[in-house]
């Protein structure tokens, strides 16, 4: 989506919004691509501190859980401790703005996200994908949010996971 921000001379001056198809949503919440890149980069700055960085990253929607849950997928340039990784975890959740999604959260209509480390190679597996289908390399962008239509992909991300954490950040005290 694009929204046309002014002109110059009679041409439009376009400013990128995001995909049209990216959001993230269970019940009330509505989560955008924008949303979720803030999020991924608010957890990434802990990453910083050990030098690792998110290479690259998606996110879907688990409803094979009830209540059904978010899920984040990150290919990083290193091996994370444990530790690390729960406390990315607790951020990614805790960055999300919706209200809809913190108050589903908070009352568990909407279960704990889950973060899934994959392979390195994953994204490049994926793309390889879209190129098979006739995607253009140059013209490629990871999909942000992976809907269950595309099974393939889904798969794919799945048969490369080597670690998963749940967040903690909304549990009851």
């Amino acid at each position: 989506m694009v929204k046309v921000k002014g002109f110059h001379n009679s041409t439009p001056e376009l400013q990128y919004i995001c995909r049209r198809n990216l959001l993230l949503t269970i019940n009330i919440d509505k989560n955008t691509e924008k949303d979720l890149q803030l999020a991924v980069e608010a957890a990434a700055t802990l990453l910083e501190k050990e030098k690792l960085e998110v290479i690259d990253f998606t996110s879907g929607i688990d409803s094979s859980t009830e209540p059904a849950h978010y899920v984040i997928y990150w290919e990083l340039s290193s091996e994370a401790s444990n530790e690390l990784l729960k406390e990315c975890c607790n951020r990614l959740d805790r960055s999300f703005p919706d209200a809809g999604y913190i108050g589903s959260r908070k009352v568990k209509t909407i279960g704990a996200l889950e973060l899934r480390i994959l392979k390195n190679g994953t994204f490049h597996k994926i793309l390889d994908h879209f190129v098979e289908l006739g995607a253009a390399v140059s013209q490629f962008k990871t999909p942000r949010c992976v809907g269950t239509k595309n099974q393939t992909v889904l798969q794919i991300l799945r048969n490369n996971v080597i670690k998963n954490y749940f967040s903690s950040a909304f549990r009851s005290v």
